[in-house]
């Protein structure tokens, strides 16, 4: 129980932002984030020894997103969330008072676009541009193949493309 607790307090932080990213709702996240450890505890019979715990950890996690995302569509985070939910990709100290307004439009554009994206290319898409997996780590956490991963992300990136239009054309 005491290994357990330790690698709950060691991955909390991790999970919870991966089914943030995925859901873009913090409560949502909050609570898939503790269904994760739930099962992952009753599970542990079947963990196999000398293997890593966090692969099999996010895999539980995204499990419980995607299915979380079947069952919902998506989910509009609170306002309250938004303001705390920055991705500030394009955050700058010098920023003047325009930009500040059109960055933060954009931003919101592309929260957007994201939450609108299909469970299974948002699933693939945070994995690839939040998590940083590559395309390979993506595949072997999903159980599909590596063409898979890189069809539905190209597809994602498609989409957003698409909704992102009148922004990217201003760079």
């Amino acid at each position: 129980m005491d290994a357990f607790e330790s690698l709950v307090r060691k991955y909390q932080r991790t999970v919870y932002v991966l089914c943030h990213h995925i859901t873009g709702a913090h409560q949502t996240a909050d609570d898939l984030s503790q269904d994760t450890f739930i099962k992952a505890y009753l599970a542990l019979p079947h963990f196999i020894d000398g293997h890593a715990f966090f692969p099999w950890i996010r895999r539980i996690a995204l499990n419980n997103c995607f299915n979380y995302l079947k069952k919902r569509k998506r989910e509009r985070p609170l306002a309250e969330e938004e303001k705390v939910a920055r991705y500030n990709f394009l955050s700058s100290p010098n920023e003047s008072p325009p930009d500040h307004v059109q960055r933060e439009e954009m931003e919101r554009k592309f929260k957007e676009a994201f939450r609108a994206l299909p469970p299974d290319q948002k699933v693939i898409f945070s994995l690839r541009a939040f998590e940083n997996l590559s395309y390979q780590e993506i595949a072997q956490a999903l159980h599909i193949p590596t063409g898979t991963v890189m069809s539905r992300l190209n597809r994602a990136r498609k989409r957003l493309k698409v909704q992102m239009a009148e922004y990217l054309g201003r760079s």
